[in-house]
């Protein structure tokens, strides 16, 4: 169901469009290339979520497939676009099978064809609730409990069913019908095949998980998909770089802000809106130890002049130094919300922020953070809705240690739950929520957090035997993966065939899989590049910042704030291209995360962040690149036999990368000859 077509690979198809393409406006070109590949204007839509990256100038389109004027939920096809018309790659899961029976009537197209309902032989958005309910195990009150209120449609769209009252629910759930493509069973031959269902697309924030899923609209018992989209001034914080209380102490930052990102500080909004406690444009923190769902009154730490320097002794309870871990988590939510801002994550390609400055993307969407939540112990999650509604992180306290531990105070699980929302928005744009859900595809959701924690914790002191865990401290030094990650085969037995087995059926055991593979990548671009303490580039005044005379401090994961004397101490000279191996791959695997096609495999993902160092540095970093991946089993030619779109299949492994990629005798690694053997890397 599932492909992604790279430039790189010589795909017949992108190279027979772009011999007829005349076009540069991204638009027309996507739509000179839907036409190419076959696409009725009216088998598709486009998603309002399209944004261009600054930095390389690619513009990611996103589309939905419409079957008779009905949205498949599952349909989709992203474009990547560079600035002169190339199609540098796509991604597509449009059904091309044959339509359903009953398909050609059209579409609702009014709310007064709710009344009709009963006679489509269609089920009420209420009887989907119920199932759905009942397929999560949850109570339901009785169907005539629930008020059903349908929008007003004038353009031909499908109705947005709101549901009230419903039990557990944060606010009103939402329905409206849909296609989904799942297995059916051909009636002839018995087989089982692709084909679409009409379903009713039910959303409801419960809390604890904030669910999108697909029911049967017939049945109205049958759940055929469920996404959840929860995922498991001056501040005396541990800086970023120091993931822990093991680690170092805490330091008392002023004015840590960037000025890009974040330009009237963390706790405005404008020039003239300041608070003096814990909430600001990017991020709301506070304490929750009810565990309840009602933030905006908690308690939070307050400061006339803004001074959050507070109690802490990790030798007491928790609750005795709360104040300092709403602080620690106020921090760490801002500094890489401002980190990753400035390696793409922007309000267009759907970042956390109240207010959007007018930047594009969907603002009223800061990241509810809570710490010591009081619904559960050993854990953290974070909810990614769609863009324009707010992100929800609950961080909790530990009980395998006397006293108690408070992940608040460990920086690697914060950045490990923000990244859900990075890598969810950013996959399949900002308004489809439901990319990262299950499979290959929710493990590397699960890894993309891991890899970003890690790379936060570098210093330029550590070498190729330096190795990370993750939740070490909250956890009372055993950390919470299987192995550390190492460049050692022995410390760390990860590669891509340990998915097939038994313990590696969840997303976390997936998911460090595939941060060990992109470990191995980042230090084969450190070994060519380098390294540097500096994560963020010097404020570039013509173009990027938003107040006059204001002078940027780069972030130094060394917990260091030197100004670097200009920007070609951070870039290539006259490029946007990081100049150092830790920064590059930052850059490279977010704009992986934006290349990638909705739903992606392991290999998709290898070959979104191979295209993004070709769209950005013409490819000059491919064989480091691969050999990263082929050292782990996701070399050229490595695939999933007898995959298929609803599960299963078997990994076969392969360490070869491409002709030109070989090492030198003796040497470290070079481009080798063109055309030359593939290798094996060991």
């Amino acid at each position: 169901m599932q492909s992604f077509h790279a430039l790189s690979t010589s795909s017949p198809l992108l190279s027979s469009f772009a011999a007829l393409n005349t076009e540069t406006e991204p638009l027309d070109v996507a739509r000179a290339f839907l036409a190419h590949q076959g696409i009725d204007k009216n088998e598709y839509k486009l998603v309002d979520d399209w944004y261009t990256d600054l930095h390389t100038g690619v513009t990611h389109m996103y589309f939905r497939q419409v079957v008779d004027g009905i949205e498949v939920l599952n349909g989709d096809i992203n474009l990547n676009i560079m600035g002169d018309g190339t199609i540098l790659s796509y991604g597509s899961s449009f059904y091309t099978g044959a339509k359903p029976q009953g398909a050609g009537r059209g579409l609702m197209g009014s709310v007064q064809k709710f009344f009709g309902l009963e006679e489509d032989k269609v089920v009420s958005p209420t009887t989907a609730l119920h199932g759905l309910m009942s397929h999560l195990r949850l109570p339901l009150t009785a169907s005539n409990d629930i008020t059903i209120t349908p929008t007003s449609t004038f353009s031909g769209s499908e109705p947005i069913f709101h549901l009230e009252n419903v039990p557990g629910a944060l606010k009103p759930a939402k329905a409206h019908r849909a296609y989904y493509q799942t297995a059916v069973q051909n009636p002839r031959t018995g087989v089982w095949e692709s084909g679409l269902k009409l379903v009713w697309a039910v959303e409801v924030d419960l809390g604890d998980h904030w669910v999108s899923s697909a029911v049967d609209a017939v049945t109205g018992k049958e759940v055929l998909g469920v996404v959840d989209w929860v995922s498991d001034a001056s501040y005396n914080v541990f800086p970023l770089g120091t993931n822990d209380p093991e680690e170092g102490p805490r330091v008392l930052l002023k004015n840590p802000h960037d000025l890009v990102a974040s330009p009237f500080g963390w706790h405005g909004t404008s020039a003239n809106t300041t608070s003096h406690d814990t909430t600001g444009n990017n991020v709301w923190a506070q304490a929750n130890p009810s565990g309840g769902y009602e933030w905006k009154e908690l308690p939070r730490p307050k400061s006339k002049k803004l001074d959050f320097d507070f109690r802490y002794n990790e030798t007491m309870e928790p609750k005795s130094y709360v104040d300092a871990a709403v602080t620690n988590l106020f921090y760490v939510n801002n500094a890489i919300h401002d980190l990753f801002y400035r390696y793409g994550f922007t309000e267009a390609a759907g970042n956390f922020q109240t207010e959007n400055f007018g930047r594009g993307g969907r603002g009223g969407d800061c990241v509810i953070a809570n710490a010591q939540d009081g619904s559960g112990y050993d854990n953290a999650n974070f909810a990614t809705p769609p863009d324009g509604q707010n992100g929800r992180m609950r961080m909790y306290v530990w009980d395998q240690t006397k006293p108690f531990r408070d992940g608040d105070m460990e920086s690697g699980i914060v950045i490990h739950e923000y990244c859900h929302g990075l890598s969810t928005r950013l996959t399949g744009g900002p308004m489809n929520s439901n990319c990262l859900g299950w499979g290959e595809a929710g493990g590397m959701g699960e890894g993309w957090g891991d890899f970003f924690a890690t790379v936060l914790r570098m210093m330029h002191t550590d070498t190729h035997k330096a190795e990370f865990g993750m939740g070490e401290y909250a956890n009372g030094g055993e950390g919470i993966r299987n192995y550390m990650y190492s460049r050692s085969k022995e410390h760390n037995k990860d590669t891509y065939a340990s998915c097939d087995k038994p313990g590696y059926w969840g997303v976390h055991a997936k998911g460090e899989v595939w941060a060990e593979m992109l470990y191995e990548v980042l230090w084969n671009l450190v070994d060519e590049h380098g390294f540097s303490p500096y994560l963020l580039p010097p404020v570039d005044h013509n173009t990027t910042d938003m107040r006059e005379g204001a002078v940027g401090t780069p972030f130094s994961v060394e917990g260091k704030n030197k100004k670097l004397p200009n920007a070609e101490a951070f870039f290539h000279p006259n490029t946007t291209i990081p100049a150092h191996g830790n920064t590059l791959a930052l850059q490279l695997v977010i704009d992986g995360l934006k290349l990638q096609p909705c739903r992606p495999s392991f290999a998709e993902a290898r070959d979104a962040i191979i295209a993004a160092d070709l769209a950005l540095t013409g490819g000059e970093n491919k064989c480091a690149i691969w050999k990263g991946f082929a050292k782990r089993g996701l070399g050229v030619g490595a695939k999933l036999v007898g995959g298929t779109p609803w599960g299963g299949g078997v990994r076969e492994e392969s360490r070869d990368v491409p002709g030109g990629c070989e090492r030198k005798k003796g040497g470290k690694g070079g481009k080798g000859k063109k055309g030359g053997k593939k290798e094996e890397m060991k």
